[in-house]
């Protein structure tokens, strides 16, 4: 539905979202008055919801710790863009087996149903994902690349807040009319339901997107006195879903697996009803900013959502404030503040008043013991080094040793057999056999797998994994979550190894539980649980870190400066783009992977040379 009337100013669902975080925004994005116009191309809107798409897609692909992922959007979007769309369509066509009616749908924005509402001399435009209509009732059905574990995670240990109904849609438990109690105490599913009305929390984030396309859409059929119910919901992955391998012409079909189908639906009309005061004071300060347009600072906040992947476009020109190294972000477990005696004091609030670097907060307001000693080393410019921690840990390792690294794609959609969305779909490993104490050699101990092109050769990479890596030696990785949760869902998918990859996944050593620590490990030791919990080893340079990009410089010369393909996110979009290479360019891009998984187990065996030598 479009209005005309006249020359007005106007923004889109996305922007009206960004606006709302501080007035610098506004000013910032070069808002002039004379500028804004009262048509908005599609060009402009589809860029804008695509740039959000992928925010939300990067969010459930990675976390965040020191990756910018953001700053990286162009090429990613190229490569995740098309599964994204796939999961739009797919929506649509699923939605007719849960609603009535007719449907509008399209991975075009063009075809998309749209509405604008004036209000206080600003078009306010949105376009609908999947616009239903049924007798006298519309129903709103909004696409988010996020999935269903996001809101049944809400609640207690047995029962989520939410539940399905006959026709296997999600509602809030009360809005199914249902005693609460029989599920969860009281307490505990209101305070898992405030979530969804914090737009900085995980699943609160779509609630209050889909709440401002609400208010758009009221305002604009109360402007054309259409009085229709309507209903809203959010179309998500459905992280029950597991694909059972059926495909047509090469491509994957998603038909419904042990009564779950791909796409899951969510009621929320009643919840974006109870935002609709908020979103109308929000739309005050939106007119207010635009009104008085000014790029004063402002006091940074939670709503910069700075290291999110959703944060504010803005967040480098707002934290220059901050030095680029020690800065008080850099103190392990900031978000929780800082004490003195007492009194807390929030984060942000000491960084808006003017408390910016690690050395800027006096010692008694850290009470945290880690944090002391991180200041401790940027003052003296030495590390910490529990050397007797360190030694421990190292004889826990036997030889021959295998350091171990996965490659995965993290697609919205399952491309195989037995994935979920959202899986980790492994398709490369790295392993370098170090033979005894400081033996390893980094092109000839070297070994791995990689697929050479999109179809399913899990099986390939297993065979050659399991024929490397014996049953009873230790397997070195780094983070260990992540490659024992690949192991344990492969064993799963493959029967016939599993065995044999639970195995490995019992073999498997954590190289961090020497340089940071691990609790467990050092109580059994004999450590009490202080010295336990502490970490092992912390350099200034590491600034709060202990990915192993930080770690490797400090025992190494090894860099992934320089390097074609030098982290996880280009080692995806490298092999994304297999299918689309010539000949020479594939043989390329091949050879530049297999160096960046080979650089990544070597780092490995070059940290753990390196603490061996510090604590001779």
């Amino acid at each position: 539905m479009y209005n005309d009337s006249g020359d007005i100013m106007a923004i889109t669902k996305t922007k009206f979202i960004n606006y709302t975080r501080c007035p610098r925004y506004v000013a910032l994005d070069d808002l002039k008055k004379e500028k804004l116009d009262s048509m908005i191309s599609f060009e402009e809107y589809k860029k804008e919801e695509e740039l959000e798409q992928m925010a939300e897609l990067m969010g459930n692909m990675f976390d965040d710790e020191g990756n910018d992922l953001i700053d990286e959007k162009s090429e990613h979007l190229k490569t995740m863009m098309p599964y994204y769309n796939k999961v739009e369509i797919l929506a649509g066509e699923q939605a007719t087996k849960y609603f009535d009616g007719s449907f509008k749908f399209s991975k075009s924005t063009y075809n998309q149903e749209s509405f604008d509402a004036v209000i206080d001399n600003i078009r306010y435009l949105c376009y609908v994902d999947i616009y239903n209509e049924y007798k006298n009732n519309i129903n709103i059905i909004e696409v988010k690349a996020t999935t269903t574990k996001k809101y049944l995670d809400l609640g207690d240990k047995k029962n989520s807040i939410f539940m399905k109904d006959e026709k296997g849609i999600y509602h809030l438990l009360e809005d199914l009319g249902v005693n609460i109690e029989d599920y969860m105490p009281l307490n505990v599913y209101e305070r898992s339901k405030a979530k969804l009305f914090d737009r900085f929390s995980g699943p609160g984030h779509y609630i209050y997107d889909i709440a401002v396309q609400r208010f758009i859409i009221e305002n604009d059929l109360k402007s054309h006195g259409i009085d229709k119910k309507v209903g809203y919901y959010l179309a998500v992955l459905n992280s029950n879903y597991v694909f059972d391998g059926k495909y047509e012409n090469g491509e994957p079909v998603y038909d419904t697996v042990n009564g779950e189908d791909v796409i899951a639906y969510i009621d929320v009309t009643s919840i974006t009803n109870d935002l609709m005061d908020q979103i109308y004071l929000d739309s005050k300060r939106v007119k207010d900013y635009i009104d008085n347009l000014c790029g004063d600072r402002v006091a940074l906040g939670k709503y910069c959502e700075y290291k999110k992947t959703v944060k504010c476009k803005w967040c480098k020109l707002c934290f220059d404030i901050l030095p680029e190294k020690h800065s008080i972000l850099s103190y392990i477990n900031n978000n929780f503040g800082f004490k003195k005696g007492k009194i807390k004091y929030d984060t942000f609030d000491l960084i808006n008043d003017g408390k910016v670097s690690m050395l800027d907060i006096p010692g008694e307001m850290l009470n945290r013991k880690k944090n002391k000693i991180q200041k401790e080393c940027v003052v003296s410019g030495k590390p910490y080094i529990n050397k007797s921690k360190i030694k421990d840990g190292i004889k826990q390792i036997s030889y021959p040793l295998y350091h171990l690294d996965f490659e995965t794609f993290p697609c919205p959609l399952p491309r195989y057999r037995g994935e979920r969305p959202y899986s980790q779909s492994v398709f490369q490993f790295s392993l370098h056999i170090e033979k005894a104490p400081g033996v390893c050699d980094k092109e000839k101990d070297h070994y791995g797998y990689l697929a050479p092109d999109h179809l399913d050769h899990r099986i390939d990479l297993i065979k050659s994994m399991c024929e490397l890596i014996p049953d009873d030696k230790m397997v070195l990785v780094y983070n260990d979550s992540f490659e024992k949760s690949r192991l344990k869902e492969l064993a799963y998918i493959f029967p016939e190894y599993k065995e044999k990859l639970l195995k490995i996944r019992d073999n498997v050593f954590d190289l961090m539980n020497i340089v940071k620590t691990k609790s467990s490990l050092y109580e059994e030791m004999g450590y009490d649980k202080e010295e336990a919990k502490m970490f092992n080893y912390y350099h200034p340079d590491m600034d709060g870190s202990f990915s192993i990009k930080k770690v490797l410089p400090l025992f190494s010369n090894l860099s992934y400066k320089g390097m074609e393909v030098g982290n996880g996110v280009e080692a995806m979009v490298a092999y994304a783009s297999f299918p689309k290479l010539l000949p020479l360019d594939y043989k390329h891009k091949y050879q530049k992977l297999v160096e960046y998984c080979q650089q990544d187990t070597y780092a490995m065996f070059a940290v753990l040379d390196g603490l061996r030598e510090c604590v001779k």
